[in-house]
């Protein structure tokens, strides 16, 4: 196993924890009456260079011929890039409460897509 390889595989849990994390924080804080601050959305921030890290990574390792065994595994990866953006444009009009539930939500579609992922990557 390359090291580029190994830190994908590593990374890939780390997203995972990570995002389980940030959404039943976000749920939780949902639950007490809580919005959208700072600390989530800065957690939320982190997780998307986290992921944006990840897709460069399995970029890293497509352009050297080391592809997934399924190649829909590259759709979970550019989903999981491109959801986080998309309900921020969505949101950021909305009230900071609808967009603590939202963004929590995500998070834990993001863990499903990373779960994907990891069982469509070989």
């Amino acid at each position: 196993m390359s090291v580029v390889e190994l830190f994908h595989d590593r990374l890939a849990m780390t997203v995972i924890l990570f995002f389980v994390v940030a959404g039943l924080w976000g749920l939780i804080e949902f639950a007490r009456g809580g919005q959208l601050g700072g600390t989530i959305a800065g957690m939320l921030i982190v997780g998307q260079v986290l992921i944006i890290i990840q897709g460069g990574l399995g970029m890293v390792l497509f352009v050297f011929d080391e592809r997934p065994d399924d190649i829909v595994h590259l759709l979970y990866g550019f989903t999981a890039v491109l959801v986080l953006p998309f309900v921020w444009s969505y949101v950021r009009d909305k009230a900071p409460r609808q967009g603590l539930l939202l963004y929590s939500l995500v998070s834990l579609f993001i863990v499903g897509l990373a779960i994907r992922g990891m069982t469509t990557g070989g």
